[in-house]
């Protein structure tokens, strides 16, 4: 009983989302000015895990490069893995956790998680209202509901919550299924348009040759 009250008392200390770092170490800084644009970097050249999520991320700059991230105690909200980075947005300390999850497999108290989120926007760490006083933290699901995001800004900066905005739009797209039909679409039209120009060209390729074929007839009969 004490060693899973320990766990449960470590779960909330490494879920902790306090803004208060203002006196602790410093942590890699990145300005938003040094974004890169998201129409540069295709998701599709990354894995469609947690690691290939955080290596999109930081390609696109929405996370530090130079940071090993915390390893979290993932099962506690039924997900299969978690880390959790620190670093600074224009002076300010920002918290972002990512969380993968195998929607074929998920047992009861992911569904909670991931039904709360769906339902609020929101989670509670354990579900039990006699534990979960002050461990109710706002999230974000991916659009295909496989990974989920923590991201805390304590920062009002324009910049800073322009940013997140972004990050957040980056975060649901990556592998949902409205990105993988609107990839569909684009190339179905492109093979339409390459299949129509194709046509118009043999078309244009009969029409020539029959009009050589016409001259050359009655450049016979002339003679």
């Amino acid at each position: 009983m004490k060693k899973l009250l320990l766990a449960m008392l470590c779960a909330i200390l490494m879920l902790s989302l306090s803004g208060c770092f203002g006196n602790g170490p410093s942590y890699e800084n990145i300005e938003t000015a040094d974004g890169v644009s998201v129409d540069t970097i295709s998701y599709k050249d990354y894995n469609d895990d947690l690691d290939g999520l955080v290596k999109y991320l930081q390609a696109l700059k929405y996370l530090p490069t130079h940071t090993d991230p915390t390893i979290m105690l993932s099962e506690v909200i039924g997900s299969k893995k978690g880390y959790r980075y620190i670093y600074n947005v224009n002076g300010s300390t920002v918290v972002c956790e990512l969380y993968e999850y195998d929607p074929s497999a998920l047992d009861e108290n992911a569904k909670r998680v991931i039904g709360e989120i769906k339902e609020s926007g929101s989670f509670h760490l354990f579900g039990r209202e006699d534990i979960d006083n002050g461990t109710t933290y706002n999230a974000f699901l991916s659009d295909n509901e496989k990974y989920m995001m923590i991201y805390n800004d304590p920062s009002t900066n324009e910049g800073n919550v322009v940013r997140k905005k972004e990050m957040e739009q980056v975060f649901k797209g990556f592998y949902s299924s409205k990105n993988n039909e609107e990839g569909s679409k684009t190339e179905e039209s492109s093979k339409s348009e390459e299949s129509s120009k194709s046509e118009e060209s043999s078309k244009s390729e009969e029409s020539s040759k029959t009009e050589e074929s016409s001259k050359t007839e009655e450049s016979s009969k002339a003679a």
